[in-house]
């Protein structure tokens, strides 16, 4: 997708990446078009900074994944805490200043390889006020998120029914995890920066600090996780995630 060979070629298959954007899929191919004009067009791979904690770099613009995934993280508290939130292709970020929500502390890491669709905020404000279309697909989008987010405080493993203490420790790793590219110095793998206290974990999920350590120490025995003081690396995500779903 997006080849070089031919300017107009080009156009037209980056038209057709906005039209899998779900807020834009109801668009005309000749709006498509204009659009594909004002963004920026950015490929990145799994592991990459996309924004950066701190430095804003995401104000003023509107993330479109075309391909590929994006993992946001934000801090939601003096504990430390972090909130981790994945964006498939077909989702965007950033749109939020707009509601005067601006994530001066976000971070943004690819978790795959993709590509991005960067708009002007100028740009998605007009666009919103000559597209109806627009505007309604991003208020259903947001409460369908407020919806899934209220039932997700009442029943926090609903996701997992009948999931054990074991299974939901991997699946909270998982979720943590942040891909790390390999380097010379250092393997790749999801990493977690900072891994919970056992304690932390225990109440989260539900369950006792006693099969939190178990399971954590059961993926150091097997060789799927590493401890990198403070945190925890998982060189075979594969392994981890086949262990959530058999426990």
């Amino acid at each position: 997708m997006f080849g070089t060979d031919r300017q107009q070629q080009s156009a037209q298959e980056k038209a057709v990446g906005l039209r899998g954007i779900r807020i834009l899929s109801d668009l005309a191919p000749r709006e498509l078009a204009l659009l594909a004009s004002e963004c920026r067009w950015s490929r990145f791979a799994r592991g990459d900074l996309i924004v950066s904690a701190g430095q804003g770099a995401h104000a003023g613009e509107v993330h479109f994944v075309v391909r590929g995934s994006v993992r946001l993280a934000r801090p939601t508290g003096p504990n430390g805490r972090i909130a981790y939130t994945d964006i498939e292709a077909g989702g965007q970020f950033g749109e939020m200043s707009l509601f005067g929500v601006v994530d001066t502390d976000l971070t943004a890491i690819a978790r795959e390889d993709g590509v991005l669709a960067i708009m002007p905020e100028t740009s998605f404000v007009e666009l919103l006020g000559r597209e109806e279309s627009v505007s309604r697909a991003l208020l259903c989008q947001y409460a369908t998120l407020l919806r899934l987010r209220e039932a997700a405080a009442g029943a926090p493993f609903e996701d997992m029914p009948g999931a054990t203490g074991t299974q939901r420790v991997y699946g909270e790793l998982l979720a943590l995890g942040e891909p790390r590219a390999a380097a010379a110095d250092a393997p790749g793998g999801l990493f977690i920066a900072r891994l919970p206290r056992h304690r932390e974990l225990a109440d989260r999920l539900s369950t006792t600090e006693e099969v939190v350590a178990g399971a954590i120490a059961e993926l150091v025995r097997l060789g799927i996780a590493v401890r990198e003081y403070p945190g925890l690396l998982v060189g075979d995500e594969a392994a981890l995630r086949g262990l959530c779903e058999r426990g």
